[in-house]
């Protein structure tokens, strides 16, 4: 049985559980879900369905990259459907059964949840916030060994961005927050990516107070380059996309003669990272507790982070699980959870401290994928 196979496996199992006979999983362009990619392989842009017996349906935009890339028991092409997801659910569905309960993900459109249902007279169409996509969360929130080993690779491969950053900033190549973002774009691809991650973030001494900058990178002086030669503190918060995975890292860099209050807040974000990794070496450690450690670290010494520690990281930039001192979030993190750490404090006037890397938790506690740091220059 491949990794694909099982998921489904595992899908189905939950749907007899819960008297579910099909569920219908979509990814448009005002629709995105990366689940499809995670049950089949497919890139985007397909509206899949999943019998209870483990039949698959895949209706792809792309035929050709579905038949080339995608796992579905029957490939068929969205156009003989009109690229109308009312038609393709309703005619595969009628299809393949008489009549049962067919789930809808909990981020369809209230209108498309109303015309399938009108759609299919017969049928009980049912749309939770419990359902099928919280289940699908769950699944992709633990990774499987095929995905950690990936992970372990893209770990790899993210260090060797984090080094030709540091490169970069160090003998004066990157200068403008552009050459820093168009740095991340080439190199992740250089490496064997499939691009970057998301859109990298790159903020300059006068913009990185911003927990994310707008716009996410400008045509300014970045690191050493300021233009009034004090330097400040610069952030750079990007990744790489490895077989659809995300990996996400941030790195400070500091130019110049710091303030005080720079210093402290290099030195608080160092360590509130060195405590936050300590707390995620405990077996069984809930989110919430590895967050509190961090958030006593600077509460102490009278400062709050406006963010969460960190969150889960998978096909998706943000996935589960959150890392925030909040009752909600009083959850262990499981073996097979991928997650970032990343304490971060903001001045109006001093700038931004951020420090990011990505942990994978295993049996024995949480170990680090990736190698970040804050930058000391001149």
């Amino acid at each position: 049985m491949n990794t694909y196979e099982k998921r489904i496996d595992t899908l189905c199992e939950w749907m007899h559980s819960n008297h579910i006979d099909a569920v219908v999983i979509e990814d448009a362009e005002n629709r995105r879900s990366k689940n499809l990619r995670y049950l089949t392989g497919m890139h985007s842009d397909a509206v899949l369905v999943v019998f209870s017996d483990k039949t698959t349906i895949l209706m792809p935009w792309d035929i050709i990259q579905a038949e080339k890339t995608a796992r579905a028991d029957k490939i068929i092409a969205f156009s003989e459907f009109e690229r109308n997801p009312v038609k393709a659910v309703s005619s595969v569905c009628a299809d393949n059964l008489l009549g049962g309960r067919i789930e809808l993900s909990s981020q369809t459109p209230y209108l498309l949840y109303s015309e399938i249902s009108a759609a299919m007279k017969g049928f009980e169409i049912v749309c939770r916030a419990d359902g099928v996509a919280e289940k699908l969360m769950n699944m992709r929130a633990v990774k499987d060994k095929e995905e950690i080993n990936l992970y372990k690779r893209a770990g790899k491969m993210t260090d060797k961005l984090i080094d030709a950053l540091e490169g970069g900033f160090r003998d004066g190549s990157i200068k403008t927050e552009t050459d820093a973002a168009m740095f991340v774009e080439a190199e992740s691809r250089r490496l064997g990516a499939e691009g970057s991650s998301f859109e990298t973030l790159a903020a300059g001494p006068t913009r990185s107070w911003g927990i994310h900058c707008i716009p996410a990178y400008s045509a300014g002086p970045i690191g050493c380059a300021a233009s009034d030669g004090s330097g400040g503190l610069s952030i750079i918060d990007c990744g790489l996309n490895v077989d659809g995975y995300a990996t996400d890292i941030t790195m400070t860099i500091c130019c110049g003669e710091l303030s005080d209050k720079q210093h402290q807040m290099v030195e608080l974000v160092s360590r509130a990272h060195a405590i936050g990794a300590e707390a995620g070496t405990i077996q069984q450690v809930s989110a919430k507790a590895v967050a509190s450690a961090v958030d006593e670290v600077f509460a102490a010494a009278g400062w709050t982070m406006p963010h969460s520690l960190g969150h889960g990281i998978g096909l998706d930039v943000h996935e589960a699980p959150t890392l925030k001192n909040h009752p909600i979030y009083d959850q262990p993190i499981l073996p097979g959870m991928i997650f970032t750490i990343e304490p971060g404090l903001y001045d109006a006037e001093a700038g931004g401290v951020r420090l990011e890397n990505d942990y994978l938790m295993t049996e024995k506690g949480a170990i680090a994928l990736t190698s970040s740091r804050i930058v000391m220059l001149r």
